[in-house]
Protein backbone atom coordinates (compact mmCIF):
# COMPACT_ATOMS: atom_id res chain seq x y z
CA UNK A 1 0.00 0.00 0.00
CA UNK A 2 1.64 3.38 -0.54
CA UNK A 3 1.38 6.36 0.78
CA UNK A 4 -2.60 7.42 2.15
CA UNK A 5 -3.41 11.02 2.23
CA UNK A 6 -0.17 11.62 0.42
CA UNK A 7 1.47 15.19 1.57
CA UNK A 8 3.71 16.80 -1.65
CA UNK A 9 6.17 18.61 0.94
CA UNK A 10 6.28 15.56 3.63
CA UNK A 11 9.95 13.78 3.17
CA UNK A 12 8.33 10.35 4.69
CA UNK A 13 5.61 10.72 2.29
CA UNK A 14 8.20 10.47 -0.32
CA UNK A 15 10.09 8.12 1.51
CA UNK A 16 7.04 5.39 1.19
CA UNK A 17 6.05 6.32 -2.15
CA UNK A 18 9.46 5.34 -3.13
CA UNK A 19 10.56 9.12 -4.39
CA UNK A 20 13.41 8.73 -1.99
CA UNK A 21 15.31 5.57 -1.27
CA UNK A 22 15.26 4.09 1.83
CA UNK A 23 15.94 0.55 3.26
CA UNK A 24 13.22 -0.47 5.40
CA UNK A 25 14.15 -2.49 7.82
CA UNK A 26 10.29 -3.54 7.89
CA UNK A 27 7.36 -2.83 6.31
CA UNK A 28 3.77 -4.21 6.74
CA UNK A 29 0.33 -2.75 5.27
CA UNK A 30 0.15 -0.06 8.06
CA UNK A 31 3.75 1.35 8.70
CA UNK A 32 7.49 1.09 7.26
CA UNK A 33 10.41 1.29 9.70
CA UNK A 34 14.07 2.44 8.67
CA UNK A 35 17.15 3.70 10.42
CA UNK A 36 17.34 7.47 11.56
CA UNK A 37 20.11 9.01 8.93
CA UNK A 38 21.77 10.95 11.75
CA UNK A 39 21.23 8.01 15.08
CA UNK A 40 21.28 9.57 18.74
CA UNK A 41 22.48 5.88 19.87
CA UNK A 42 23.41 2.63 18.34
CA UNK A 43 20.07 1.36 17.33
CA UNK A 44 17.98 4.41 16.49
CA UNK A 45 14.79 3.38 14.18
CA UNK A 46 11.95 5.51 12.63
CA UNK A 47 8.47 4.08 12.65
CA UNK A 48 6.15 5.85 10.54
CA UNK A 49 2.61 4.82 9.61
CA UNK A 50 2.06 5.06 5.67
CA UNK A 51 -0.83 7.25 6.00
CA UNK A 52 -0.28 10.88 6.68
CA UNK A 53 -0.71 12.54 9.79
CA UNK A 54 0.74 15.43 10.93
CA UNK A 55 1.31 14.41 14.65
CA UNK A 56 0.26 12.07 17.34
CA UNK A 57 -2.94 14.05 17.98
CA UNK A 58 -3.97 14.10 14.47
CA UNK A 59 -3.87 10.33 14.36
CA UNK A 60 -6.39 7.72 14.77
CA UNK A 61 -6.89 4.98 17.48
CA UNK A 62 -6.69 2.58 14.70
CA UNK A 63 -3.20 3.79 13.35
CA UNK A 64 -1.96 4.52 16.74
CA UNK A 65 -2.54 0.67 17.71
CA UNK A 66 -0.88 -0.17 14.68
CA UNK A 67 2.38 1.71 15.22
CA UNK A 68 2.67 0.34 18.59
CA UNK A 69 1.94 -3.14 17.57
CA UNK A 70 5.04 -2.52 14.69
CA UNK A 71 6.77 -1.31 17.52
CA UNK A 72 6.39 -4.83 19.58
CA UNK A 73 6.95 -6.68 16.19
CA UNK A 74 10.34 -4.87 15.17
CA UNK A 75 11.85 -4.89 18.62
CA UNK A 76 11.34 -8.17 19.21
CA UNK A 77 12.87 -9.13 15.49
CA UNK A 78 15.73 -6.94 15.83
CA UNK A 79 16.53 -8.45 19.32
CA UNK A 80 16.07 -5.03 21.63
CA UNK A 81 15.57 -6.30 24.79
CA UNK A 82 16.11 -3.09 26.49
CA UNK A 83 14.58 0.56 24.13
CA UNK A 84 13.50 3.50 24.41
CA UNK A 85 10.38 4.91 22.59
CA UNK A 86 9.73 8.81 21.65
CA UNK A 87 7.57 10.66 19.76
CA UNK A 88 7.71 14.37 19.47
CA UNK A 89 4.60 16.39 19.41
CA UNK A 90 4.52 20.09 17.54
CA UNK A 91 7.81 22.36 16.69
CA UNK A 92 8.85 23.28 20.75
CA UNK A 93 8.97 19.77 21.58
CA UNK A 94 11.50 18.80 18.72
CA UNK A 95 9.64 17.45 15.99
CA UNK A 96 10.92 18.59 12.56
CA UNK A 97 9.45 16.34 10.06
CA UNK A 98 5.41 16.75 10.69
CA UNK A 99 4.29 12.87 9.61
CA UNK A 100 3.56 11.32 12.78
CA UNK A 101 6.64 8.82 13.66
CA UNK A 102 8.11 6.95 16.54
CA UNK A 103 11.54 6.32 17.31
CA UNK A 104 12.83 3.30 18.96
CA UNK A 105 16.68 3.79 20.68
CA UNK A 106 18.28 0.84 22.00
CA UNK A 107 21.90 0.34 23.18
CA UNK A 108 24.34 0.64 26.01
CA UNK A 109 23.86 3.49 28.91
CA UNK A 110 21.19 5.56 26.88
CA UNK A 111 21.49 9.02 28.37
CA UNK A 112 18.39 10.79 29.88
Amino acid sequence: MKNNNYDKDCIFCKIINGEIPSKFIKENEYCVVFADLHPKAKVHLLVVPKKHFKDIMETDEFYINKIFETIKEVSKEQNLSSFRIINNCGKGAGQSVFHVHFHILSGDNLKE
